[in-house]
Order: structure tokens, then sequence, then C-alpha cells
């Protein structure tokens, strides 16, 4: 006798679909599981001959399940994935786990039984087509049904468990998006924020809209009722006027709403060409209404955070330039650290978010110092072995300062380890090569060259020169080479300016510091 194994969380469904395979008449015994745990108990308790599974279930995601049931070391048994949500992604992972049988939903129950012959081998046409003939079966009425129910239970399950975990205000508009152009079934579509004051829409995310002017003016579209809260939702066909929904779209009919935050309209989120009939039944119109409203919650949550971590930040920075301030030899320092880390962060290719991190890095890499006591950080001369030890213990003092703030991990990396050396010989936790955070080994040559090339009390700034041959005599020991080789780059190209250099084009005033020259260093530029 056959075993198969129906995993589903919507009763209904597994009841339809155990009524399609008993319509085979073969000898099989079917087990029916409702959740994820359920399922990897049955699994892993005896072997199965066939597996027929929805993709995504109350409890999680039922590839996730299987990738570790056979990192386990379990064999998967021949297995039919069904889901309404079967992006490129999940189509890959399904093959990479050996998933041979995958259906879209909703299926006809012939497209079904032909999978499941294909998957059991089994050949008997007559068997089906008897199957298919038989009269007045539930699944003939109730299949529509439980797909249509099954896929809206799918799309709040996507709002509640998708949407929250980005973390970017960009994904979670192009996530809101995606599951938007799922409840209307469009292939197509954008989000467009208002700005107020210059009366436009600027797209934030878009979907099969490539080439698009990225904003228009707010008369050039029909969506003046749903930015002044007149309408909540705009649905047009093919009578209506497409060019008045974004510039230049050709499109034959599109559904429109706004995208509010806390409660005040801030945008519109407009789906092209749904393929279902319009006007939105009011099970359709409640799903969108309700993407909408988490959306309000997730971007509000977002808003609050960034902006609590802006103030954050600014006050950190604040920290650092009055710390600065009581000492006219490293005034700004920490300001040109983050400047320069960003240059050589763009050389790099990083993108702009990241390129932005590294800077808010620089500034910030020294503010561990305020835990250092004012007769070892403002000495007028070279530290002693014992102030030096001293000295160094500003990037755990750093590191710990931000501890408590999620929203700085990355910069605390850069804060506690910018004075680690490539060859391992640096502090706090002497780690070599790549086990040092890449951001952290750019804060550090940005450190090391504005140390060389800025005055100090006990010498003069140092030449480009000479900043050129430490950076070359220490690749690969102090500092990571693909770093030195973009900052040597940057100083050919002139971007660097030793402070002496930066006083003449400023006013022509060299300051007194600059005519002392005491012929000492500092071990690794603190």
């Amino acid at each position: 006798m056959l075993q198969l194994l129906i995993i589903e969380d919507q009763p209904a469904v597994r009841e339809v679909v155990a009524e399609i395979i008993g319509g085979l008449g073969l000898s099989v015994e079917i087990t029916q599981v409702g959740s994820l745990q359920e399922a990897r108990t049955v699994l892993l308790g005896q072997r199965w001959d066939g597996l027929i599974s929805d993709m995504s279930l109350g409890d999680g995601n039922a590839l996730e399940l299987f990738e570790n049931l056979i990192g386990d070391g379990m064999a998967l048994p021949p297995t039919i994935l069904m889901s309404g949500f079967l992006t490129s992604g999940r189509m890959q992972q399904a093959s990479n786990i050996g998933i041979e049988h995958v259906l879209p939903k909703p299926f006809e129950p012939m497209v079904f039984l032909d999978c499941l012959s294909a998957m059991l081998h089994t050949d008997d046409e007559a068997k089906v087509e008897g199957a298919l003939n038989q009269g007045g079966r539930s699944s003939d009425i109730l299949l529509p049904e439980m797909f249509e129910m099954d896929r809206r239970m799918g799309l709040v399950y996507r709002m509640f468990d998708e949407m929250p975990k980005e973390k970017e205000v960009s994904a979670v508009c192009a996530r809101a998006l995606t599951l938007a152009m799922d409840v209307v079934h469009s292939h197509s579509g954008y989000m467009a924020l208002f700005e107020r004051q210059q009366l436009k829409l600027v797209m934030v995310a878009s979907e099969g809209m490539d080439g698009m002017t990225p904003s228009c003016s707010l008369d050039e579209t029909v969506f003046h009722p749903l930015m002044n809260g007149d309408e909540e939702l705009r649905q047009s066909t093919a009578a209506d006027a497409m060019s008045m929904c974004w510039p230049g779209l050709e499109s034959d009919s599109y559904v429109a709403v706004p995208v509010r935050l806390q409660g005040v309209v801030m945008g519109v989120l407009c789906l092209l060409n749904p393929a279902i009939d319009l006007p939105l039944k009011s099970e359709t119109r409640q799903m969108l209404g309700l993407l909408v409203k988490k959306l309000d919650t997730l971007l509000d949550n977002r808003a609050v955070h960034a902006a609590l971590a802006a103030n954050m930040r600014e006050t950190l920075i604040a920290l650092v330039r009055s710390l600065e301030a009581r000492d006219r030899y490293t005034r700004d320092h920490s300001a040109r650290v983050g400047a320069l880390s960003a240059i050589f962060a763009d050389d790099l290719g990083l993108d702009s978010d990241h390129v932005d991190l590294i800077r808010t890095g620089g500034l910030l890499h020294d503010i561990g110092k305020c835990g250092i006591p004012d007769a070892v950080l403002l000495k007028p001369g070279r530290y002693t072995e014992q102030e030096f030890a001293i000295m160094k213990a500003h990037p755990a003092i750093g590191d710990n300062i931000l501890s408590n703030m999620d929203t700085m991990v990355r910069e605390r990396q850069m804060l506690r380890h910018h004075h680690e050396r490539y060859d391992g010989f640096g502090y706090p936790d002497k780690l070599v090569g790549e086990n040092i955070p890449f951001d952290a080994r750019i804060v550090c040559v940005a450190d090391a060259i504005d140390a060389m090339t800025t005055h100090r009390v006990y010498r003069m700034a140092r030449p480009l020169s000479f900043c050129l041959e430490q950076l070359k005599n220490n690749s690969g020991t102090q500092f990571d080479p693909q770093v030195v080789e973009v900052a040597i780059a940057a100083i050919e190209r002139g971007v660097v300016k030793t402070q002496a250099e930066n006083a003449q084009a400023n006013d022509g005033v060299m300051p007194l510091s600059a005519l002392i020259s005491v012929k000492t260093e500092v071990r690794n530029y603190v």
C-alpha cells in the first residue's frame, strides 16, 4: 500500500486533495497534517512513497523545512509542491532540493492527477479519466473556492510575516507593492510618494515598468482625490485615459489606493492591468485596505526608529566635536577621517548607503577617547608605555558606548577595530587580515593618513611624499593592500592635502604648531 502525506494548513483544502487522490482507486493510505511541526515528526517517523505539500503554512515555509531535513541526512520522498506565490527564487529553491513537481495554484483536478501519476509512476490513463468523470464530487464545486480562500489566507500571512522582516523603507515599499500585485493578479505596478512642496510624485518602488520617468507632476495624474483624502480607491478601465495614470504609461486598466503615514496621505500605490474583474469585489478591497494599514504601521515604526537613530547619531557626533575642541591639534580630525573614509569607500565601489555608513563610522571612530583621562589625552608630548596602554583602551570604550544601540551595530565594529593591524599586531583584539571588518580597515587607513598629514604638538604635518611612502611600506602589514591601493590613487589625484596646504589655501597663515618639529612618532597613529 502506498503511503502518501498531505501537508496543508487549510483542512478543507486537505480534504479536497485527498478526495481527488482517492478517486484514482489506488491502494493508498493518506495521512494529513496541518503544520510544519507535525510534518517534521511524521516525516522522520516512517518511510513515505509521496508527499503533497503547500509551500506557505502558518508556522513557516515548507521549503525551509525540507532543506533542514535534507541537511540532517533525510532523503526527501517524491514531492508535489503547491503554492499560489511561486516566485522565480522559490522555484529555484525547490529545484535545488530535488522537487520535480511544482503546481501553481489554482490548478484543475486533471493537472493535479497528471502530476500525481508522474510522481508515483502510474500510467493507467483509464483510472485517471475515471477519477475525473466521477459525478457529484465535492472537489468540483469546492476546489475553486478553497483555492481562493487559501490564496487570501496566504496573502494575510505574508503581510504579517514577510513585510516586517524588511529593514529599509525602500524594501518595505517594494514588498508591499509585490503583495498588492498578488492581491489583484497584476504583473506591473508602482508606489510613488508625494512631495507636497513641489506637488510631484516620486517613484520609490516599481515592477515591470523599466524606463519610466522617476517622477512626475501631480497634475499629470488623476490622483488629486487620493492625495486630498476625498477617495479611498480609484479603479480605471480601458474607457479611461490611462495617460493620466503616469506620463508615457500605456495600460488598459489600473487600481490605485492611497498610502498613509500616521493617517496622513503620503503617496499612492498603483496596480496595472489587474487580471480580475473591475470594480473590485469587497473582499479584494478589504485585502488592499489591510495591506495599506499594515504598511502605515511599518512605515510609522521605521520613521520613528530612523528619527531616534538620526538624533542619537547627531548627539554622538556633537560629543566627538566637543571632545576634539579641547585639543587644537586634533580639532576636526574625526570629520576629516569620516570624509576621507567615504572617499575610499566610494572608490572601492560600495553603494551609497554603505558609503554613508562608513562616513559615520569615521566620524565616530574616536568617541571612546571621552573615557581617557585628560592627563593622557591632552598630554603635549609623546606617551610613556603606561600612558600608551591607557590610550589603547579607547576603541573598546567606543564599542561599549554604542553597545546598547541596535541601529549602530556596524558602526560599533569600526569603532572597536580601527586600530587592528593587517598582520595581527594591532589592538584591542589582534585580529588578522580579512578577519578585521572591511569597514574598519578603511577607517584605519583614513585615520593614519590624517594623523600623518596634520600638525601635532610633537611634530609638524608630514608631506604627502612621506605619507605615500608609509602606505606602500606598511601595505599588507599595518594596512589592507586593497584599501592602500585606492588611498594612493586618491592622494595622486589630489584628494588628500596636508594641514599646511589647507591653511595656505584658506588664508596663508601657518599655525604656531606648524613651526614645531619634534622627531618622534606615535605608534599606530593613535
